[in-house]
Formats: structure tokens, C-alpha cells, sequence
């Protein structure tokens, strides 16, 4: 029979106009919006938010000093959320090329949409046990008077776990539910209702149906974080905490949306706050950290002294990443692993390839079809990412299967230094082994790398598939560069997960295979951390669509109802010990930053025959975590902050610092600088005021500076980057 051919192909060139970056995602809705083609055939990848009937694209935007907010009134944009000079912004859909021709605007992206991954040992086995009982210390811990928030889908605001111990007084403050419209919602931002208080929250019983129907996963979370256990053993790590809940909309600008809610919150409360987020994304991102969600995590970090806790993801055990070394415009080759089969998701579309170059400033791709007996069928053009190209809605038709896919290419520009592209690729009636999708890159030299993830028709979907080899002139897939968004944030808190090990037992204690391994795509050593995170029994949504699947682990029946418990396992489950964990260390030393968490975290690691001892490592980060430890420590800094008081009239700086570390002093007196590691040990000693330390042998990490002038002694925290 003979082979039917067609090709449909639109190219759309996007301007940045006045802005210096448009991510590929953004060029990626304009071009859609542009074409005539049938767009429906993608999977709906733009978050859009309707106010009044009228319909908005979300939005993250980074604007500098020319940037006036008054600008965007006359085209009836709405601002959310704001971190500096990082602002969610909601664009009227027929306003968004006004918007890029605004002056001061410095970077633009679509919000993008985010997924899910998918105790009572895990407390044991992190030692948060002995910091309930106060052992060693000087009294017990839970958690009190802090705020754990927590961004998921699929909560029961009714379930015991988030009374205290006692089932007497309820600890969940407030929830954002973005997903109902009937309002009111929160105070400064346009959608959603938030329910404040025990009667508001016992009142509406649970989260609304979403995307992800009425789950149990936010439940889960928290009840790790901060159930009380209801009566039963499954007691979660920081049970005395207060909750904030939010609901949030499977995009970035409605998670940076919640954050900021969370804080305010906290500010007026007065309390310290961690937040945990138990999901992830790889599409249209930066995975080095420099993001626009990055940077707005980071500023709330910094200037707002919120701690962020982040699943590092569960994509360990695929080979769905591609690490492609190139000299002399070579090209090489891999086979894209499909989801077809009997434990194919409902919602599966296909899949997305997203690559970045490291150590080059372009590369060029293109897809080849191959049949069963690896004979070309046919390819698409090359793609360069110089030329910033959006193909959109091409598709091929060949012996009765339809081969649909989109590009995005995005150059190199001076914020991301990275040129970026991505595919977006289904089959329509994929049949097993009779053709195969092959990736086919060319760069001039460098590297560059390539992640394989499913796509849902939803949008969502973070799942990795296998790169494979056909033959002497492909590459395989490996594990490694595993973390996606937000997890590889500066400011998170990044966990991997292994099989908890109660104390004195002989069972468990190794890393969860399904645990990402790092590292980040510019070479940071991420997760930082481990936790229990495999088979954890928490607290399920009495409400859930699909409660009736789950075996009953254990339940109890409070108000007339039954609650259950169950056991899931994933990173998911991971990052709310560390959650937890933090919020025993706020409780214990309010004042701590951000940057000293991760620091004490790091340093109290313990290691053990799992964890080896070359730490840290990129499985392991700096190894298990120990509650126990990490809260010693947080007492021992008590009274430390970044720099000494006003009224020793000593000042040093840059803090962070590199090689070198200068002194101003008021005194005249003879003075004797000491620089201790968190341990205590001597590192660093200077005598007679000395105006320059060479501080260079330091490796990085948090070090405490000592200023000792007679019988005065003033200490303050010194951070090594």
C-alpha cells in the first residue's frame, strides 16, 4: 500500500519587543494564539484565569526600575502576588503584546503548570521521638507556635490528625481553596475562597473537586508534617504546629500566589513559617536555579525569613535523562520511550522533550520516524535555537497513525545563558514495535542536556520515560540531573527519601529507588537532605473520590464519621518529615534564617553503612537527617544573628563571603577575632585588629565569627558561599 504523506507546518518568529527574555513558554502561547492550525490536538499547557467573565493569562514577571505599575492599569491587568521586583501579573489574553512593549519589563513567562509526585517509624527513625520527649534537651518539642503550610491538592479539614493531641483544639488557621469560585477570597488577591477558623474550615469539610478530583494526597502531607494522631500511633513530627492550607491552581503564578498568602498570614500572626511542597515540573524551566520562580522563592526567603521544604522528586529509577557531549557539529541519537501499555494514565498525551545546552550557546534538533526494521520513514526540519522558533500544530500522517508534535526553541540570552527548546510529541495510534520517535541533536561543541517526561491532557504529569538506543550511533539514557522545579531552588530544602529503620532494628534504611538523584544542571549538589520516605502511614481524606480503594491501615471515627489511615511512599512523603523537622528547630530557636536551617540541617546529617562516607553526595545530599541533632544545634545558636549589635560599634563584611572578610571597629582597644564551624572547632584565629581575614581556607557552609575585645565578647553568624 502506499505510504500517504502530509506535512503541516507553521513557523512563528516571536519579538521580544522591549523585554530582554521571553521564555519559551510564553513565545509557545503567543504562536498558538497566532495559529490557524488546530491547537486543541496539544495538551493544554497555559494557565488562564477568568475574572469577570473575561479571560487572563497568568503570568510571572521580573521588572526594573523604569517599570511603572501604573502602566498596566490602562490595559486592565490584574497583579497578584509581589517578591521585590517579581510580580504575578494576570494579562488580559488580547493585552498581552502590549504588555511586552512596556518599558522596564526585564523577563516574562507563562506560569506554568505543576503536578504531584507520586509515621510513626519515620518519626523514630529521624529521632523526632526524642525531641517530642525532650531528651537531652531542655523540654520536649512540637512544633508550637509555628506555622506549617502546606501547597497540595486533596484536603479534609475535618480529619482529627489537625485537632491536638488532645482532639480538643483545632490547629488549621486558615485554607485557600483556588479552586472554588463563590469567594470571598483572600484579602488582596482576585479568585479562589478562603475559609479562616474552625467553623469556616469544619464547615466546608474538604478541598473542592479539581483536576485532580477530590484526592487524599494534602492529607497525607500534612498529617506527616503536623498530625496529632488522633488516639493512634501514627503521629506526625511537629504535632503541636499550626496549619495553613492552600489549594492551589496546577500552575506557578497560583503556588507563588499561595506563598505569599502563607506569609502574610504568618507576618500577622507573628509567628515563624515553613511551607512544603510535595510536586514538581520540568517543562519550559530553568533547572539551574535562576527561574523566576526561583528568584521569588529566594526573595521570600531572604527578606521575609520563610523556609522552603521541597519533595526532590521520584524519578530515580528512570534513565529519563539525556547527557549529550558534542565537538564538531556531530549529531547524536536516542529513541524517545513512549507511556503506552496497561499502566498508562487515562489522561496520557504523550510526551515533552525539554533540553537546555550547559556548555554551549546552541544546539539544533529534529525528530526522525523509523519503522519496525529501523528504515527512515521520515523526519522534520532542523530546529535551531538561535532562530527562536515556535512550530506549532505540525503533524504527519503516515500509513494510518498520526505523528503530532510542537517545538519551541528559545536562544541564549544574558539572564538564562542557556538555550532552551522543547517538544511536545504524540502518536495517535501507537502500535508496540512498529515504529520508533527518535531525538536527533547537532551542537558545535559543548553539552547538552534532555529530559523525557509524559504529558497529561490535563497539562500535568511529571513522570520520566526511558531514552533509548537503537543502535552503534545512539546514546543512552541515565538518572542523573533528575530535579526539576522548585526543588532546585537556592532557597528549598530539597529531599530525597529511603526505608525508614526504627532504632534497633535490622530492617530498612536504604534510599528509596524511586529517589531523584541530582545534580543540578549547573553542577550544585542537590537534594541536600534525606527522610523516611517509603511505605509512611499518615492520615487520609475522609472525602475522597476514591477513598473506598484503600485498605483500612488503621481508622478511627470521631464527630460520627471515619477517618483512615494508609501508607504512600515517594518523596512526596519525604519532605514533610523535613517539614516537620524545621518546625521543631523554629520552636526551638525562632530567630533561625533560612540559610541557618539548611546549613544545621546539612551539618547534623548522619551518615551510615546506606549513606557511605563520601558525603555529600548526589543520592544522599549530605545524608539522613537527624531531628534530634539539628535541634541541639538550634539551641546552641541562640542569640547568633548575621551581624554584631549596633552598639559594639564592630561591623564586617561582605556576608556571605568568599576569600576574604573585612573589619571595621570603633575600638582602638586590642581585639581577637575567632571563627568557629558549627561544631565548635577552631578554624580561624586573628590577634591586634586586623583590617582583612583571609578567610579562604573555609570550605562553604555557616561559621560562627567571634569578636573578643577584654572582657566583651560579641558573636554573630558568618556564611562561607
Amino acid at each position: 500500500m502506499k505510504k500517504v504523506l502530509f506535512f503541516i507546518v507553521s513557523i512563528f518568529f516571536v519579538v521580544s519587543l522591549n523585554a530582554q527574555n521571553i521564555g519559551a513558554g510564553l513565545r509557545g502561547y503567543i504562536s498558538n494564539q497566532n495559529s490557524k492550525n488546530n491547537s486543541s490536538l496539544f495538551s493544554d499547557r497555559y494557565a488562564i484565569r477568568n475574572f469577570d467573565n473575561i479571560d487572563y493569562l497568568a503570568t510571572i514577571i521580573k521588572v526594573n526600575e523604569n517599570f511603572s505599575l501604573e502602566s498596566l492599569n490602562p490595559l486592565s491587568c490584574k497583579i497578584g502576588a509581589r517578591f521585590g521586583n517579581i510580580l504575578t501579573l494576570y494579562i488580559p489574553l488580547c493585552k498581552v503584546n502590549d504588555v511586552l512593549s512596556l518599558k522596564g519589563l526585564e523577563d516574562i513567562e507563562c506560569s506554568r503548570k505543576v503536578s504531584s509526585p507520586l509515621i510513626n517509624k519515620a518519626t523514630n527513625d529521624v529521632n523526632a521521638d526524642l525531641v517530642n520527649q525532650g531528651f537531652e534537651l531542655p523540654k520536649g518539642f512540637s512544633g508550637k507556635d509555628v506555622i506549617i503550610g502546606i501547597t497540595d491538592w486533596g484536603f479534609d479539614y475535618t480529619h482529627p490528625v489537625f485537632y491536638d493531641t488532645s482532639m480538643t483544639n483545632y490547629r488549621v488557621i486558615a485554607a485557600w481553596d483556588q479552586y472554588r469560585k463563590q469567594g470571598p477570597a483572600p484579602s488582596d488577591f482576585l479568585y479562589g475562597t478562603v475559609f479562616q477558623g474552625k467553623n469556616q474550615l469544619l464547615g466546608a469539610q474538604s478541598d473542592t473537586l479539581n483536576i485532580y478530583n477530590i484526592g487524599t494526597h494534602g492529607t497525607h502531607v500534612g498529617g506527616i508534617a503536623s498530625g496529632a494522631g488522633a488516639g493512634t500511633i501514627y503521629r506526625g513530627v511537629a504535632y503541636d504546629a499550626n496549619l495553613l492550607f492552600a489549594t492551589f491552581l496546577i500552575d506557578e503564578a497560583a503556588v507563588l500566589d499561595a506563598y505569599a498568602w502563607m506569609r502574610d498570614v504568618a507576618i500577622a500572626q507573628g509567628k515563624p513559617l515553613v511551607i512544603n511542597g510535595s510536586w514538581g515540573i520540568y517543562h519550559f524551566g530553568l533547572l539551574d536555579g535562576t527561574s523566576l520562580m526561583d528568584q521569588a522563592i529566594g526573595n521570600l526567603s531572604s527578606q521575609n525569613n520563610v523556609v522552603f521544604v521541597s519533595a526532590g522528586g521520584n524519578n530515580g529509577r528512570d534513565n529519563f535523562h539525556l547527557n549529550a557531549r558534542f565537538s564538531n557539529n556531530e549529531i547524536k541519537k536516542s529513541s524517545i520511550e513512549f507511556n503506552f501499555g496497561d499502566n498508562m494514565n487515562p489522561n496520557y498525551w504523550g510526551q515533552t522533550i525539554t533540553m537546555m545546552g550547559d556548555s554551549t550557546d546552541r544546539f539544533s534538533t529534529r525528530l526522525e520516524f523509523y519503522s519496525s526494521s529501523l528504515q527512515l520513514i521520515d523526519s522534520t526540519q532542523w530546529v535551531n535555537t538561535i532562530t527562536n522558533d515556535v512550530i506549532n500544530n505540525n503533524f504527519i500522517i503516515t500509513g494510518g497513525d498520526s505523528i503530532i508534535f510542537r517545538v519551541s526553541s528559545q536562544a541564549s540570552t544574558p539572564i538564562s545563558h542557556r538555550p532552551i527548546q522543547e517538544w511536545e510529541v504524540r502518536i495517535s495510534n501507537y502500535q508496540l514495535n512498529k515504529y520508533y520517535v527518535v531525538l536527533a541533536i547537532s551542537s558545535p561543541s559543548g553539552r547538552v542536556h534532555a529530559w523525557n517526561v509524559a504529558a497529561l491532557t490535563t497539562g500535568v504529569g511529571n513522570w520520566g520515560m526511558r531514552f533509548l538506543s537503537l543502535g552503534p550511533n545512539y546514546i543512552y539514557g541515565d538518572k542523573y540531573y533528575g530535579l526539576g522545579e522548585p526543588t532546585v531552588a537556592d532557597a528549598m530544602i530539597s529531599v530525597a527519601a529511603y526505608t525508614a529503620k526504627e532504632r534497633g532494628s535490622l530492617n530498612g534504611g536504604a534510599r528509596a529507588m524511586f529517589s531523584s538523584i541530582g545534580p543540578r544542571i549547573d553542577g550544585v549538589l542537590k537534594p541536600e537532605v534525606a527522610a523516611p520516605g517509603v511505605s509512611v502511614i499518615s492520615s487520609l481524606n475522609s472525602f475522597a473520590t476514591d477513598i473506598e480503594t484503600y485498605p483500612t491501615t488503621n481508622s478511627v471515627v470521631f464527630n460520627e464519621r471515619t477517618y483512615r489511615f494508609y501508607p504512600f511512599s515517594g518523596t512526596s512523603m519525604s519532605s514533610p518529615v523535613v517539614t516537620g523537622v524545621v518546625a521543631l528547630m523554629l520552636e526551638a530557636n525562632p530567630n533561625l534564617s533560612p540559610s541557618m536551617i539548611k546549613e544545621v540541617l546539612k551539618q547534623t546529617a548522619r551518615v551510615d553503612e546506606y549513606t557511605g562516607t563520601t558525603i555529600p553526595n548526589n543520592s544522599w545530599g549530605w545524608g539522613k537527617i537527624d531531628a534530634l541533632a539539628a535541634v541541639k544545634r538550634s539551641i546552641q545558636l541562640i542569640g547568633l544573628n548575621d551581624g554584631f549589635e549596633r552598639s559594639s560599634g564592630i561591623n564586617f563584611y561582605p556576608n556571605p563571603a568568599k576569600d576574604k572578610l573585612y573589619i571595621n571597629s570603633a575600638s582602638s582597644q586590642s581585639s581577637v577575632i575567632k571563627i568557629f564551624d558549627v561544631f565548635g572547632k577552631l578554624r580561624i584565629e586573628y590577634r591586634n585588629n586586623p583590617k582583612e581575614l583571609d578567610i579562604s581556607s573555609l570550605e562553604k557552609g555557616f561559621y560562627i565569627i567571634c569578636f573578643i575585645e577584654g572582657e566583651k565578647k560579641f558573636s554573630a553568624k558568618l556564611v562561607i558561599h
